[in-house]
């Protein structure tokens, strides 16, 4: 069955459709820096999608559990041993539920193995349960990065193992990734590679620019295009939506992010006492534990 979803509008004003049987098959990359609009695309991705397909998001923030709300998103906390996870994962799958891994709240290195976890129990399900799941990962270059970190070799063997198998291996499984990155340089470049469809969003760095436009077969000359794309703003290619370079501008969204965008406002008056209100300190202060986070 074809389905083609609307993502948006063309530079030639018609309508941007993506074909998701073929987007099954061939997987996305999205790029695009912090205030391009790549998860306002992963959202309008997900909320066109979702009648067609069971969906799996990946989601550092916790800004996707708003799709809950409207389209029945079960919302999993990572907070979870690993069992609790893999059980959770194998029935998901079993049950054809669309689901949010919620990892906000847990440090990078509890986030990259929590993932790592739940999607190899995914992967590793019964052969009678490999149905079509559209897997979306967030912030993929934390997941899959393409050097070692501040965090321990288990955590990022578990994590890059379970994004290659997404990548490399899924389709078979019915598993399609979808990942997105702010930085493709940050991003392990075996999980990157085997895209064939890319959304490319507006980024300012030259080793970014130039991979953007090495994947989508452009000219590096005119790889200063992406510095300046407006939010929202993405070239695409690829089987499942343009064969060609194509400029698209994402279209509106149903449900919104829990964090948005800083915005401009008036700081309130302040009051005569304000010394005093800052410095006096709650009686409740004193007995509330003090919370370190650790530092990714």
């Amino acid at each position: 069955m074809k389905v083609g979803i609307d993502m948006g509008t063309t530079s030639e004003g018609t309508s941007a459709s993506l074909d998701i049987e073929e987007l099954l098959a061939t997987r996305l990359l999205v790029q695009g820096n912090s205030g391009s609009g790549k998860s306002h695309l992963l959202r309008r991705l997900l909320e066109q999608s979702a009648p067609w397909v069971q969906q799996c998001i990946i989601d550092p923030e916790g800004d996707f559990v708003t799709l809950a709300d409207k389209f029945g998103h079960v919302v999993i906390e990572g907070e979870r041993t690993d069992a609790e996870l893999i059980g959770i994962a194998t029935r998901i799958r079993q049950h054809r539920v669309s689901c949010v891994l919620s990892l906000e709240g847990l440090d990078i290195e509890q986030q990259m193995r929590s993932a790592g976890v739940f999607l190899n129990a995914m992967f590793d399900a019964d052969r009678e349960y490999w149905y079509p799941v559209l897997v979306v990962v967030d912030e993929a270059q934390m997941f899959a990065p393409s050097v070692g970190g501040d965090v321990s070799e288990e955590a990022r063997k578990v994590s890059l193992g379970a994004m290659t198998n997404l990548m490399c291996r899924g389709r078979k499984r019915g598993l399609a990734g979808v990942i997105a990155t702010q930085r493709l340089a940050k991003l392990a470049k075996n999980v990157a590679a085997e895209a064939s469809n890319f959304l490319m969003g507006r980024t300012f760095l030259d080793i970014d620019m130039l991979r953007a436009a090495d994947l989508l077969g452009m000219d590096r000359r005119t790889a200063e295009m992406f510095r300046d794309l407006k939010r929202g703003s993405f070239v695409a290619l690829g089987p499942a939506l343009s064969r060609r370079p194509l400029k698209v501008t994402i279209g509106s969204v149903e449900t919104s992010a829990r964090s948005t965008s800083p915005k401009l406002m008036p700081l309130p008056q302040a009051p005569q006492d304000v010394e005093d209100l800052i410095f006096t300190p709650d009686p409740e202060e004193l007995t509330r534990p003090i919370m370190r986070r650790a530092a990714p």
